[in-house]
């Protein structure tokens, strides 16, 4: 079937001026702000209040995100046949009433069941946010398009942050189980907004004509303007961003994890700290995901080499020098490492995604980082039980390899075709 150039001038344009973006920034906040809240203040209360050993707490911290590894790809299927607007709606409503029965029962195989359901409910999430963001990005301006990724990356970690900092303030005046139950009320604003989401159909289902004929119709990238625009990102291959996510995931696991078993070391009442601390990795993630959008690529293609080698040298001063406010300032510090190796891993994600027009790659993300985020507690809590200064160990062992991986593959990207 075949479109005149002014229909698909007015189909584009028209889809341009109709992108409705806010729902999906506002439901990105609240969902960060009330879970930053209450996965903290749940697994504070059962460590610093219950009493559970290391061993149980790992296995509880990660029945969500080692459920995470296959919930993505059941929220694909289930979004294949609801569409991505439904599939983000019944995630929302969903996610109160799983949050809910977690704190009404606390017994250990009821709360890792209860996990596996809700990563579900996040499986049907985050890849639908990708997925969207995707989308719009095919019908927008790269200008758009990049305020877009930027406003969406700002939205969840300003509610990252922002929740831990007021869990903070809460277990300090009061205890974790009332951030607990607090935040379980905030979740509740999930549901409204999420009715306002919309769906916006790709190109191909869109206007049904050749792509080649919708390219020739969006604005050409003027002369005075660097070659090297955000396309060149899969001048990367795919597995920079695969290896960077296991790289951060694990390391930033390890940290959050240990942090609250050093510090019931010295004293029980301090588990506030742990809002604080992991508040302040969370901050240094938003500065260096938000730099990497400054960056240009070839920029971005340092960072990364960078930020592993500072990490594995942070993780090699905390296992030699155990000091817990040396482990507080290294751990905050690490945060800025976080980002931008995340940050560049969803650049590269996001182009490979809109260029083949699938949603695999963000699938793939999501599936790595739940499996980054699932193992390490497992296996943190069984080494916390002998030694948590081990895992820092391990962390420098798998540090080196990537290191060195990402040094050579550096050294092969090209951003021309010759």
């Amino acid at each position: 079937m075949s479109f005149s150039s002014r229909s698909v001038d007015k189909k584009l344009k028209s889809n341009h001026n109709t992108i409705r973006a806010w729902p999906l920034f506002v439901i990105s906040f609240i969902r960060l702000f009330y879970s930053s809240i209450f996965d903290r203040a749940l697994l504070n209360h059962l460590y610093f209040a219950i009493g559970i050993d290391e061993s149980t707490l790992g296995i509880i911290s990660s029945a969500g995100a080692l459920a995470y590894i296959f919930t993505p790809l059941i929220g694909q299927q289930i979004t294949k046949k609801t569409g991505i607007r439904n599939a983000l709606i019944i995630s929302c409503i969903s996610t109160p009433i799983l949050t809910f029965v977690q704190i009404i029962y606390f017994e250990i195989w009821y709360l890792i069941l209860i996990r596996v359901m809700l990563s579900l409910a996040i499986g049907l999430n985050w890849p639908n946010c990708f997925n969207l963001l995707s989308k719009w990005q095919e019908v927008s301006n790269p200008e758009k398009a990049s305020r877009h990724f930027n406003y969406f990356n700002f939205s969840w970690n300003v509610g990252f942050i922002g929740g831990l900092l007021t869990g903070y303030l809460w277990a300090f005046v009061w205890n974790d189980y009332f951030a607990m139950v607090i935040s379980f009320f905030i979740s509740f604003l999930l549901i409204p907004f999420s009715f306002y989401l919309q769906d916006v159909p790709s190109q191909k289902a869109l206007y049904f004509v050749p792509m080649d004929e919708i390219v020739e119709k969006l604005p050409p990238v003027t002369e005075d303007k660097d070659p090297k625009v955000e396309t060149m990102m899969m001048a990367f291959p795919i597995l920079f961003s695969w290896i960077g996510l296991v790289m951060m995931s694990i390391s930033k696991s390890i940290v959050i994890f240990s942090y609250p078993i050093i510090i019931k070391d010295i004293n029980e009442n301090l588990s506030d700290l742990t809002y604080l601390i992991q508040a302040g990795i969370q901050t240094g993630q938003v500065l260096g995901i938000t730099w990497t959008n400054s960056m240009n690529p070839s920029h971005r293609k340092l960072s990364v080499p960078i930020s592993v080698m500072v990490i594995t040298f942070s993780m090699l001063l905390i296992f030699i020098f155990r000091q817990v406010v040396l482990i507080s300032i290294i751990s905050i510090s690490m945060g800025l490492f976080f980002g931008l190796i995340h940050g560049v891993s969803m650049k590269i994600m996001l182009d490979y995604g809109t260029a083949k027009i699938t949603s695999k790659y963000s699938t793939i993300n999501e599936v790595i980082i739940g499996m980054g985020f699932g193992i390490t507690p497992i296996i943190a809590g069984y080494v916390a039980e002998i030694s948590i200064y081990s895992m820092f160990s391990f962390n420098v062992l798998l540090g080196i390899p990537i290191f060195i991986y990402f040094i050579l593959v550096s050294k092969k990207i090209k951003w021309r075709n010759s």
